[in-house]
């Protein structure tokens, strides 16, 4: 580790690492108090001696620095969030086979989904303390025990009984293993990312969860054959609401296809316990809570205690605007996506084409948050205007969609295909940007509480949505009224919010920080900010 004059401005940098990043930060910080003016934030590299990951990163001796290992770290997170929610994922698509196999309803497949959803609220808030408090490392490895675990169990039996304690147990479970994942990108991205990467690696980390529920529609129906099918034919899978072959939809299941059903699901059941275990080596062998030096300004600084940011976060205006825009429309849409075979099965939709169905409308997502992300990165303080662009979007497909859904214009597969697909990158696309927003907007609350937060309220509302699912024969029309208010509810929401770039302005030299306990931020007339 190269050292850094105490007296030159300190650059961001990957030197060690053979990666250069030139963003100039302030070689010190000017507050004015009284007649007094205490430097502050004075960064150095006074040893070559990495330090030990349970040091505070609030280490006034340190240079600012980003390594190229971040990389490496951001593609396990990656991993995590994409096999968690691949598992999240499991029955959705294939719950027709499901069906079949363990005597399930629609209101089981709904419950398999909405455990997570409910635990997740119950269980964020201690994570959210271990993952501020204890580190990413010691959060990673709870997350990938849990996973090799839940997904362990359900490899046990396929009988009907015993498998569906299990399932519904292992669903819990993943509740727990989910925390991380889903509340931590904000917080990685913080902790090993400059500035004009953080919405960028935010993007990645988040779309992977949404990546895993995509990879569920995918493999779910390759590797379980759909009932009254006599073998797994992916191109001539047979409507649910027709009959053909001598069979129909009200018979029963031939013993042999159901057979195949059974040694499917378990199939599947075993390809996902392997990918957690990769998961946990990959942890177990290198995945460091911490950079040796931050890559920021912002990163180097103490962030308001845990008790105190919480209650902060249930206090500030511009911070509930922001939550209530995100987790509404996102919170649905994740849970309407889950069950999309059931919302599109009365239309004559197979379970395999709804699941590319989603599988597209979720690739589509991603691709959008990660370019929106980065096109947020490269022109900072702009994320208001991006969402309202992405929702006003939204709610057009999402009209589409219903109207094609409630048949009130004319139906076509392309039409259903198309619609969805829009749906996916607009609601998607907007996540990481979102988790960013709150952020910002709640700074200097720790990323981990804040994104906790907008993911306790994201899951809060999923489980309403699919509660409302077990009600006796409540149908599924509801469900897409629902889908186009929540996301027209957004648009409003963020005209009403006031944007404010608090930790981008700081480390972007436009506002100079003191130490803390010194008090306020000031205004730096020195330096020019572009």
């Amino acid at each position: 580790m190269e050292n850094v004059s105490k007296t030159q401005p300190v650059l961001y940098n990957d030197r060690m690492d053979g990666e250069h990043v030139d963003y100039h930060l302030p070689p010190s910080s000017i507050l004015h108090k009284g007649n007094e003016i205490p430097r502050a934030h004075t960064v150095s590299n006074a040893s070559s001696k990495v330090l030990k990951e349970e040091s505070s990163l609030l280490e006034s001796t340190r240079s600012i620095k980003s390594y190229k290992r971040r990389w490496y770290v951001l593609v396990v997170f990656s991993f995590a969030a994409l096999v968690q929610a691949g598992v999240w994922n499991t029955f959705g698509p294939i719950a027709q086979s499901a069906k079949a196999v363990f005597g399930w309803t629609d209101a089981n497949i709904g419950m398999l989904n909405n455990w997570g959803n409910i635990v997740y609220v119950v269980f964020m808030f201690p994570m959210a303390w271990l993952m501020d408090i204890k580190g990413l490392r010691i959060s990673m490895l709870c997350c990938a025990v849990l996973l090799v675990f839940l997904t362990a169990i359900r490899c046990i039996t396929s009988d009907p009984v015993p498998a569906t304690w299990l399932m519904n147990t292992a669903a819990i479970v993943n509740g727990v293993a989910g925390t991380v994942p889903f509340a931590g990108p904000a917080l990685l991205s913080a902790t090993w990312f400059p500035p004009k990467q953080r919405a960028t690696a935010t993007a990645v980390s988040t779309v992977f969860s949404y990546l895993g529920v995509s990879v569920g529609f995918i493999i779910g129906p390759l590797l379980v054959p759909q009932p009254d099918e006599p073998s797994l034919n992916l191109t001539a899978i047979l409507p649910l609401n027709t009959s053909s072959q001598g069979y129909s939809t009200s018979s029963p299941t031939p013993a042999t296809n159901l057979s195949e059903v059974r040694n499917g699901i378990m199939r599947l059941m075993y390809a996902e316990c392997a990918a957690c275990v990769l998961l946990l080596l990959l942890v177990v062998v290198y995945f460091p809570a911490k950079p040796p030096s931050p890559p920021s300004l912002t990163a180097s600084m103490e962030r308001t205690s845990y008790l105190q940011g919480l209650k902060g976060l249930f206090t500030h205006k511009r911070f509930l605007v922001i939550m209530v825009a995100y987790s509404i429309p996102t919170g649905v849409y994740l849970v309407f996506a889950a069950v999309l075979d059931v919302i599109l099965n009365g239309v004559g939709i197979t379970q395999y084409h709804a699941g590319w169905i989603g599988f597209y409308a979720t690739i589509g997502g991603c691709v959008a948050a990660l370019v929106m992300s980065r096109i947020a990165d490269l022109f900072l303080r702009h994320m208001k205007m991006i969402l309202l662009f992405l929702f006003v979007l939204a709610t057009c497909a999402t009209v589409w969609f219903v109207l094609l859904r409630l048949s009130y214009i004319p139906f076509s597969m392309v039409s259903l295909y198309v619609s969805c697909i829009l749906m996916g990158i607009f609601i998607n696309g907007s996540v990481p940007l979102f988790y960013e927003l709150g952020c910002e907007a709640a700074y200097p609350i720790a990323e981990g509480v804040t994104a906790g937060v907008l993911t306790i309220a994201n899951n809060l509302t999923g489980v309403i949505f699919l509660s409302v699912l077990q009600i006796p024969r409540i149908g599924v029309v509801w469900m897409n009224w629902c889908m186009l208010g929540s996301v027209a509810a957004a648009v409003p929401l963020l005209l009403l919010f006031t944007e404010k770039y608090t930790r981008i302005n700081i480390d972007t030299q436009e506002i100079i920080v003191p130490e803390p306990g010194e008090g306020g931020a000031a205004i730096n007339p020195d330096i020019k900010v572009d």
